[in-house]
């Protein structure tokens, strides 16, 4: 096509000096400002009309004058690139614009655009087809670079945020040498206070940025100098080569263009469009996933996030987004959601750490006010940053490298331990924590920190989520997320059948890792959090001056101080903990610590889960370390309160608990108790009684194993049994305790009387030859009770020793019972009856007392046996005929007294005959 520059040029200046002239000559000087701004733009556009209709004739415009602009009046004016703000017709792009640009119309950038979108598909393509020419992409470029460096180059970003500068950017005036800083002004304006038109036409001028590194002023002047000298192998032509090898040495960098890497990188947040690399790798990724999903605001990089595990996602992709989630890790800042959610929180909750951020020096900061959020999240007000938190905190759940503190502290250790471990699935947390041992004190506190933070909530417990997300659907499809409720769910079904081996093995897993430290139990930490304070203060103290974890320390302070609980939930989380530890050594570390070396030795062949360990450890109860022994019967102990905590007990027992105790409340051995009432009766299973009576067996041997006794004599027993208790403690003595009891019966107090009493009682009536406490009757058994029926392991039938020791103490015989066979009988005897042998009278001599006043009352002797008067005239058994006798002395005396009334004053007869009444035989 024939040029003729000279001519044209002529002609197009005549008539723009001519328009200018008139558009002066028009102008009224009392013309308001937005009319004036009105004449200015018309002026404009009517210049730009002309270089435009000669752009498409392809007609030379380089050498036009006063092709200026200066839409935005708080930016210089600027001259207009090729007179129409766009490349020209005629130059390095001539052909490349015929063959890809044909029908776009030249002027404010429109040729430029279509040229870059071009270079975009060609690059994404990949294909040997038709490309732009090298010269074409030098003069683009040459363009970019010019626009860029004043608003006013930019026709249609000028009048998109002509306004918007003005409310934002006009606080100020600036020169030509700092023009771009109107850029730089709208660039670091949230978008949402942008207006709709402003925020897309800066965003497009930000992505040209992204694309050419040259096109950012302020990164190109300040980073020129670090990319010739760190970046001379990038490849310039590659979008965001250059400026990704300045991020990749950013510890190398000047500081000047450190701060400005930085706000790139804060540029980047909430596009994936402005990280080219990030965008090139994912191009395909995003169609074939997320091609209904908006770009801006994170949603396509949590779109991405969200499918980089599936099958058909490429490996490019996930490693370019696991390497951006690394980055937005460390910086609140680099974090989209974050930075622009949870503006006010952070304001109101880490405005300490925001400060100690901005006072830093480097590129980067630690996460700080990430953590500060993670750790405040219940006091987080806004509901959109809470959100955007949580998303965060199960990245860190899923990956150690998204938890910056805890990557940055176990740099180390992972190369050491667990360098062959594959990042992701929480597979190098899990190595962590088994070797936790070995890891360093940087390494094991932030682990812990780690560990306490996800602690709350299922969404954060990654294995498990993943291990169990068929049965959370199942069984707990109705609890709400947090506040550790569906792990809670998850823990009350692990027994039912529908449960995976993968999911039980997981949640077992975590209610191990959860007794490790009363923090990482996230419900009996809230639940309990002022009964600590109370009760456990100086345990608690101990573990936050540790730093670390305190095994368990805490948690057993409240286990064992169970009955001073007050809270109804705390005492049901500290129970629930009781139940995992009787359930599984392993949640208990102080007991697995001291019974390592027993376990290794005897228990080898042993399951590690479940209650096998413990039967096994108490099997071989006399070879035992004393540690060992001692985190065992403390574990004894506890389960006395309640069969609940007695697996091999309740099971046996199963049927007797429903038909004998059914409404009977558990704790503070209650259910025990019933079994042990009922136990003589018809209907007790053969398993169950021997259950039973062995586990009373083991009591007297230890009083603290009989719980009523153990909580109503623990002052008398400080008090007047202290040796036998250190003897006891010490394991030097079976017994020990309860025949000091019994000695010192009378100097008791009323309560310790009564359970003691009770308990006594009960040895005689489930009767084992040998025990410790009743094997001081042993002798007169075998001599006054022979052919007693037995029921084997050492146990006499229920009942049968009982009634033949009481009834030898109430009919007496040739030989009495022998002292402390007496004493023993003595202290089982019920109150009422034993205030009678309390005084000087002997039975017998009571006995026969009360016949002596029932016949000087002329009372009738049809209650007496055979023999008529005396002890043998009474045919009550057991203890009933202890206190039979005490109420027949009462009953006597009242009817001699009323005798007495009647003969002495009384109207009618004076002679009256009563009948005594007959008490049957009973028991206990």
């Amino acid at each position: 096509m024939p040029r003729r520059p000279v001519l044209l040029s002529a002609v197009l200046l005549a008539l723009l000096a001519g328009g200018a002239v008139a558009a002066d000559a028009g102008q009224n000087k009392t013309m308001t400002p937005t009319e004036k701004r009105k004449a200015k733009d018309e002026l404009l556009a009517s210049k730009l009309k002309l270089v435009e209709a000669a752009q498409r004739q392809h007609k030379d415009t380089k050498g036009l004058t006063n092709m200026t602009s200066d839409i935005v009046e708080e930016a210089p004016v600027a001259e207009l690139w090729n007179g129409d703000a766009d490349v020209s017709t005629v130059g390095a792009c001539e052909q490349d614009i015929d063959w890809f640009c044909a029908k776009v119309e030249p002027g404010e950038g429109r040729l430029a655009a279509c040229l870059s979108e071009q270079l975009e598909e060609g690059a994404a393509a990949d294909t040997v087809g038709h490309t732009v020419s090298e010269g074409c992409y030098e003069e683009l470029s040459a363009f970019m670079v010019d626009r860029a460096t004043n608003i006013n180059k930019d026709v249609p970003l000028a009048r998109a945020c002509r306004d918007d500068v003005k409310k934002h950017c006009s606080s100020k005036k600036y020169d030509r040498d700092s023009a771009a800083d109107v850029l730089d002004c709208l660039r670091r304006m949230p978008k949402k206070k942008l207006s709709d038109k402003c925020a897309r036409r800066v965003f497009e001028e930000e992505e040209e940025e992204a694309k050419d590194w040259r096109i950012d002023p302020g990164l190109h002047r300040k980073c020129a100098g670090d990319a010739a000298e760190l970046c001379g192998d990038a490849d310039p032509e590659e979008e965001g080569a250059v400026t990704q090898c300045l991020l990749d040495h950013i510890g190398q960098v000047s500081a000047p263009c450190v701060e400005e890497l930085e706000r790139v990188e804060e540029e980047r947040a909430g596009d994936v469009r402005l990280d080219r690399p990030l965008f090139r790798a994912c191009s395909a990724d995003v169609r074939r996933f997320c091609e209904d999903e908006e770009w801006g605001d994170g949603k396509m990089e949590d779109c991405l996030q969200n499918h980089r595990y599936k099958e058909e996602f490429s490996e490019r992709c996930r490693r370019a987004l696991e390497a951006r989630m690394v980055r937005e890790s460390f910086d609140y800042e680099l974090n989209y959601g974050l930075r622009e959610y949870c503006e006010d929180d952070i304001d109101k909750l880490c405005k300490k750490e925001k400060d100690a951020i901005e006072l830093r020096e480097g590129f980067a900061a630690d996460a700080q006010v990430i953590t500060c959020l993670e750790t405040k999240r219940t006091k987080i007000r806004g509901e959109r940053c809470r959100q955007e938190v949580h998303h965060q905190m199960e990245h860190e759940a899923e990956d150690f490298r998204f938890d910056h503190e805890l990557a940055k502290a176990c740099h180390s250790d992972v190369r050491q331990h667990c360098k062959d471990v594959v990042p992701g699935s929480a597979r190098v947390v899990g190595c962590l924590h088994e070797h936790r041992a070995d890891l360093s004190k940087a390494c094991t506190t932030k682990l812990f920190e780690h560990d306490e933070r996800l602690a709350e909530d299922i969404d954060f417990k990654y294995p498990l989520h993943r291990a169990c997300a068929l049965e959370i659907s199942i069984f707990c499809r109705d609890v709400p997320h947090g506040h550790a409720l569906v792990v809670r769910c998850l823990q009350e079904n692990i027994e039912d059948g529908e449960m995976s081996q993968e999911c039980k093995a997981e949640v077992k897993k975590d209610e191990i890792q959860a007794s490790r430290d009363y923090r990482l139990n996230y419900r009996l930490f809230k639940a309990c959090s002022a009964e600590m304070g109370r009760l456990c203060a100086a345990k608690v103290k101990s573990c936050f001056d540790a730093g670390a974890e305190c095994r368990g320390v805490v948690a057993d302070c409240l286990r064992d101080r169970l009955d001073d609980i007050h809270g109804e939930e705390c005492r049901a989380e500290v129970f629930h903990l009781l139940e995992m530890q009787v359930g599984d050594h392993q949640a208990d570390p102080q007991l697995e610590s001291a019974c390592r070396g027993d376990m290794a030795m005897h228990c080898r062949d042993v399951e590690e889960a479940g209650a096998q360990v413990h039967d096994c450890l108490r099997q071989h109860w006399d070879r035992l370390s004393a540690g060992c022994k001692a985190q065992e019967k403390q574990l004894s102990i506890l389960q006395a309160r309640d069969v609940r905590l007695r697996p091999r007990l309740r099971a046996a027992c199963s049927e007797e608990l429903s038909v004998f105790c059914k409404g009977v409340e558990p704790g503070k051995a209650r259910l025990y108790r019933c079994l042990m009432d009922n136990v003589g009766k018809g209907g007790f299973s053969e398993e169950c009684k021997q259950a039973v009576l062995v586990s009373w067996a083991a009591s007297q041997d230890d009083y603290r194993l009989n719980y009523d006794i153990g909580a109503a004599c623990q002052a008398d027993v400080d008090a007047q049994c202290k040796a036998e208790k250190q003897q006891l403690v010490a394991g030097q003595g079976h017994g020990v305790v309860l025949k000091c009891l019994v000695g010192r019966f009378k100097s008791l107090s009323e309560g310790c009387q009564n359970e003691l009493s009770r308990g006594v009682r009960t040895a005689l009536w489930v009767y084992k030859e040998g025990s410790p406490l009743t094997k001081v009757c042993d002798a007169d058994v075998k001599a006054r009770c022979p052919s007693l029926p037995r029921l084997g392991t050492g146990f006499f039938q229920v009942g049968a020793v009982g009634q033949c020791l009481s009834k030898q103490a109430t009919q007496g015989g040739d030989e009495p019972l022998s002292p402390g066979c007496k004493e023993l009988v003595l202290v089982a005897a019920p109150r009422d009856a034993r205030a009678v042998f309390d005084s000087s009278m002997s039975l017998e001599a009571a006995a026969t007392k009360v016949a002596q006043i029932a016949q000087a009352a002329g009372l009738s002797s049809s209650g007496g046996g055979p023999k008529g008067g005396g002890i043998g005239a009474i045919t009550l058994t057991g203890w009933v005929a202890f206190a039979a006798v005490c109420a027949l002395v009462l009953v006597v005396l009242g009817m001699l007294g009323f005798a007495v009334w009647r003969y002495l004053g009384a109207p009618g007869p004076r002679r009256h005959r009563y009948s005594t009444v007959v008490v049957k035989e009973g028991d206990v």
